[in-house]
């Protein structure tokens, strides 16, 4: 075969490789991850959420019924995927939860909905229709 046959057949076999497997399903779906501010007497809420091995998403600080919103694709091999957040608003100590660990929610959630409240965090559970998936901050 050619030499310029195979610099444009080889490149072109990976790049329709890649298609057909992320078509398939092998590559993982898109997660989006929406906190939202619920806490009584309408105070803000500051959220610094990262990935287990260190990715920083970054830190908000969010009015009452405001949304903080980001959005990942979980590892396909490997470790498996995890996001922490941190929680401060105003007369309370540093808060944090598991807001999608992949054994957990990898089946539950594409789109994972959270209200923040002050006891703790609640996720919306497409099973019953409410924010009935509850967790309790660790401090």
């Amino acid at each position: 075969m050619s030499t310029t046959f195979m610099r444009i057949v080889v490149p072109l076999s990976f790049v329709l490789l890649f298609l057909v497997v992320s078509e398939a399903g092998l590559r993982p779906h898109l997660v989006h991850i929406e906190i939202t501010n619920t806490l009584s007497d309408q105070k803000e809420l500051t959220t610094k959420c990262y990935e287990r091995t260190g990715g920083d998403i970054g830190e908000v600080t969010r009015p009452y019924l405001g949304k903080y919103i980001f959005q990942f694709r979980p590892r396909a091999i490997g470790k498996s995927t995890k996001y922490y957040c941190s929680l401060k608003w105003n007369g309370s100590n540093l808060k944090w939860f598991d807001v999608w660990s992949q054994g957990r929610d990898y089946n539950a959630c594409r789109l994972c909905q959270w209200n923040v409240k002050e006891k703790e965090a609640c996720r919306f559970d497409y099973d019953t229709g409410a924010y009935s998936m509850c967790v309790v901050y660790n401090q």
